[in-house]
């Protein structure tokens, strides 16, 4: 048991969730938001259990209590940011009707949007270029990805299953390395340019 001098105060002991606990349904949602905080301002390596918990006011088990462990606790904040830039791109896509326009546009939005996005801004820092992760941007789930965001690109352009997967590589592979190298450098004009003189004919729009 702690003793206490006489006439020190006692520690009041931290409450759960900062005094303010959500619903049992929103502790999830206030979990991922504080880990998107974490690594925003701290990055992806930098961010853990104890720094989401801390943070949060609760306790390490009540983080593992919704996630299994580390690695299921930032792979969903990623999927969250992903699927609001693949609904944010959607809607960007809309003002134009061209199937061309739709991909440039898209592929310029997707760029501008990760460099900015604290988060997505995250995955790209030089640190974090290592196979594993360079792996996972061509993967299946990526693909899916790309396919929401994309999905009246491929309902315009009438591509089948196939073509449609195929299509959704190349964009992948073209956005991978645009980030990976950006130079030369190129001015918003120029580099629209360059994606309808090269990605556009790519993919047979």
């Amino acid at each position: 048991m702690t003793r206490y001098a006489e006439g020190e105060p006692r520690r009041k002991a931290r409450e759960a969730w900062a005094g303010d606990p959500p619903e049992p349904a929103a502790a999830r949602e206030r979990l991922l938001e504080v880990a998107a905080r974490c690594i925003a301002r701290n990055g992806i390596p930098a961010t853990g259990i104890a720094h989401v918990a801390h943070e949060a006011g609760v306790s390490r088990p009540t983080v593992y209590r919704y996630f299994k462990d580390r690695e299921e606790l930032i792979r969903s904040v990623l999927l969250q940011a992903g699927l609001r830039l693949a609904n944010e791109v959607q809607e960007q896509t809309r003002a134009f009707d061209d199937p061309g326009d739709k991909v440039v546009e898209a592929t310029l939005f997707t760029l501008r949007a990760i460099r900015e996005n604290a988060v997505l801004r995250q995955v790209w820092q030089p640190a974090m270029f290592d196979a594993y992760l360079l792996q996972g941007f061509t993967q299946p789930a990526s693909i899916m990805f790309t396919r929401v965001a994309l999905s009246e690109i491929i309902e315009s352009a009438e591509w089948d299953e196939d073509e449609a997967t195929e299509a959704m590589e190349l964009v992948l592979r073209m956005m991978l390395s645009l980030l990976a190298a950006p130079e030369p450098a190129r001015s918003e004009k120029e580099l629209r340019d360059f994606l309808g003189r090269r990605l556009v004919p790519a993919l047979g729009l």
